[in-house]
Order: C-alpha cells, then structure tokens, then sequence
C-alpha cells in the first residue's frame, strides 16, 4: 500500500500540507487520515477542492497558520500530514 501512494503521489503531483512553503497556495485533493480528523478538518471547512495558503509555520514543531476562504486557522503539523494537496 505504501508503495501505491507513493506512485500515486508521483503521478499525480499531490504532496502533504506539511511539506508546502510559506506564501504557497495549493489544492485540497484527499486525506489521508481515519474518520475523525476527516470529521475535524470538514468542520473547519477544508475539504475536496479547497484553496489553501500557508501563512506561517510556527518554530518548534509548531502549527501552520493558513488562510481558508479567508479564514485564517492554525493548523497542527499532526493533522497537515494528513491532508493531501497540489500545486496550483
């Protein structure tokens, strides 16, 4: 399964919100979590198809700041690992 999602990531471009640079704007495109961080992150509005910019990454494994239909929301770096993202 692993190796699968990492051919998948390939191919299609995505990448973990983690991972994205301040000032970036990407595309929500999945999750890649179980059924309550998936009922977390609906609530807070992020899912399928969402816009996101990262604002700021906090120092010290701390969370993301990132703006969400203009809303900003901080976001721990647990729960970015498991939202699925792509370039725009």
């Amino acid at each position: 399964m692993q190796l699968t999602r990492l051919f998948c990531s390939y191919i299609n471009n995505t990448m973990r919100l983690i991972d994205c640079e301040v000032s970036q704007e990407v595309r929500v495109v999945g999750f890649d979590s179980g059924c309550k961080a998936k009922e977390r992150l609906l609530q807070l509005g992020i899912v399928p198809g969402t816009i996101i910019k990262i604002k700021r990454l906090a120092p010290f494994s701390g969370p993301l700041i990132v703006s969400i239909e203009g809303s900003d929301v901080a976001l721990g770096r647990g729960i970015a690992k498991k939202i699925l993202v792509e370039k725009i």
